[in-house]
């Protein structure tokens, strides 16, 4: 499991892109595989860390419940692994959370004062 990092490159970008499909069983699926992605990779997806939360983003603010909920357990997931991780860089995250902190979106919202928190842990 140690080289898994070496294999994210080709695994996370088309996951992240089923997050914007017409389907929301294809986004549901996709949230359950970087889910799954997370959970072995630990550490190493906080690489694509800014396109993780921009989907999250995405997610929360979906109509269908199934597709939020996977979201919320893949936001939960993700705060875990920032938060046992010292390498997470909160400085080129600031940017991406001071640019949806102006979102109207109550979902979004939600989501961000819920990192706020884990970061200032």
């Amino acid at each position: 499991m140690d080289d898994i990092g070496g294999y994210l490159n080709l695994l996370l970008p088309p996951v992240l892109k089923c997050f914007e499909d017409q389907q929301s069983r294809v986004r549901y699926y996709a949230c359950e595989a970087l889910y799954n992605i997370t959970k072995v990779a630990r550490g190493s997806v906080l690489v694509f860390f800014n396109e993780i939360f921009d989907g999250l983003c995405k997610l929360f603010m979906d109509l269908d419940m199934d597709v939020k909920n996977g979201a919320q357990l893949l936001d939960r997931l993700t705060k875990d692994v920032v938060a046992e991780t010292e390498s997470f860089d909160v400085e080129k995250f600031i940017p991406l959370l001071r640019e949806r902190i102006r979102v109207k979106d109550p979902f979004i919202r939600q989501l961000i004062v819920g990192w706020i928190t884990v970061l200032d842990s």
